[in-house]
């Protein structure tokens, strides 16, 4: 039902009308707290649809679901104004202190990140299933034959210690570290036995987004042996992991069914590893309504906590892609990573309609919290005048000058904003197209 309902377009304007109506809503509240008058607070563009009035604010929907606005009185004549009464009372925004109107800019990418830290609590205190490879120490478990990791000399069972001297605990830090360096060469530090190896890696860019691999992959370990199936009478148990089913290397959960169903009813040479042993068992499915299964899951972990552990570990994670958004900013700034790594309306549209498909609401409201964050951090940092970093530099430097800037300085100053926000808007379009079936192909 929520599949139907949630399509790609009406999932994107779920996560784009929560992400812009936190945003804005944090503007007005605290223009509303220092007295100043709010003309409009619209989600989205355009023609006004439906709304209802606060006091002196016209909270409305408008037609274009793109974004949204919050108008004060002073903030400057676009034409938007729709009274002029009460003017000269003081409630105008350019008549307030500095300090008032740097804090109302402040609050959008504040409540931007109140809204993933609350949507965060929310789904750690839900409870959610992910991958345990993905919080498992870094083993490898699989690793292409045509990779940089195997001519590296990369092999199943070794344990990644550091990448490019950036220790790794899990294979989500791991992942992460080799994603930032596509197309570079760097060392990775391994354990293998007793020892500890260093190798010189060179990873490959990958996928539409040109994102670093080295063709390794993590244990794919058993979380469930279903009572009377094939792999209970072959002797299999939870946490073995499948390193290959008849000399194939299994990359993942998902390579499993497919050649069990190639099989029909052939006996499967497994190569597991247990408890640190390898171990080699045959195993022949069974049917099950004419379809051969082996009769095991995928390990899951849940995370799920009560309320206080739940904040602690929202922020904590906040705070983790907090780093990681400007450890990636600063690869983008020095060309060591493709802007194709960044995601448009475009992206967000398919990440939005691929989350409300493939994982319903808690994989959306995730997803809410990712975008939420970004949005407040590219308001808070990015130094253009049209956005909310760029308002509030101007505001600093006025105070500490003591006086206003001139008007025409502020115009060219804007001017200069608007060219800057539309070169990265047609960065960022490019980089969505590229990656579409349709124009990736004529697009380098």
């Amino acid at each position: 039902m929520l599949e139907g309902f949630l399509g790609t377009t009406g999932a994107f304007i779920v996560v784009l009308g929560v992400v812009v109506f936190v945003h804005e809503f944090g503007h007005l509240l605290a223009a509303k707290a220092f007295g100043m008058r709010a003309y409009v607070f619209s989600l989205g563009f355009g023609t006004r649809l439906f709304g209802f009035k606060w006091g002196e604010t016209d909270c409305r929907v408008s037609l274009i679901p793109l974004g949204g606005y919050v108008k004060l009185e002073g903030e400057g004549d676009d034409g938007l104004t729709e009274s002029v009464e009460g003017r000269g009372d003081g409630k105008d925004f350019l008549s307030r202190p500095r300090w008032q109107r740097f804090l109302v800019y402040f609050a959008g990418p504040a409540m931007n990140g109140v809204l993933t830290v609350a949507v965060l609590t929310g789904l750690f205190m839900v409870g959610f299933q992910v991958d345990a490879a993905l919080y498992a120490p870094p083993v490898v478990g699989a690793v292409d034959p045509e990779g940089p990791g195997a001519r590296a000399g990369v092999q199943p069972g070794d344990r990644i210690l550091a990448v490019d001297d950036v220790p790794v605990a899990t294979w989500e830090d791991a992942g992460y570290q080799v994603l930032l360096r596509p197309e570079q060469e760097f060392p990775l530090r391994l354990q293998r036995g007793g020892t500890t190896t260093l190798v010189d890696v060179r990873a490959a860019a990958f996928g539409k987004e040109k994102v670093g691999t080295i063709g390794v992959f993590p244990l794919v370990q058993i979380g469930r042996v279903m009572e009377g199936s094939a792999a209970a009478a072959a002797g299999l148990r939870e946490d073995d992991a499948v390193l290959r089913i008849d000399g194939q290397a299994i990359r993942g959960f998902g390579d499993i069914p497919p050649l069990v169903q190639a099989a029909k009813d052939r006996p499967l040479q497994l190569e597991l590893l247990r408890d640190g042993a390898p171990l080699a068992l045959a195993v022949q499915p069974k049917l099950d309504g004419g379809v051969p299964r082996l009769g095991i899951g995928p390990k899951l972990i849940t995370q799920q906590f009560g309320f206080a552990r739940s904040v602690r570990e929202a922020i904590a994670q906040s705070w983790a892609m907090t780093k990681q958004t400007f450890e990636v900013l600063g690869r983008l700034v020095t060309a060591q990573l493709s802007p194709k790594t960044m995601m448009g309306p475009i992206g967000i549209a398919q990440a939005s309609g691929e989350a409300a498909r493939e994982g319903g609401l808690l994989a959306l409201m995730r997803l809410i919290a990712i975008i939420s964050l970004q949005v407040g951090l590219f308001n808070l940092i990015v130094p253009i005048p049209v956005l909310d970093a760029g308002q509030m530099a101007m505001l600093a430097v006025e105070g500490v000058i003591g006086r206003d800037l001139p008007q025409r300085l502020k115009d060219y100053i804007l001017n200069a904003g608007v060219i800057a926000v539309l070169l990265l808007v047609c960065l960022v379009l490019y980089s969505d197209l590229s990656k579409t079936s349709f124009l990736g192909k004529y697009l380098p």
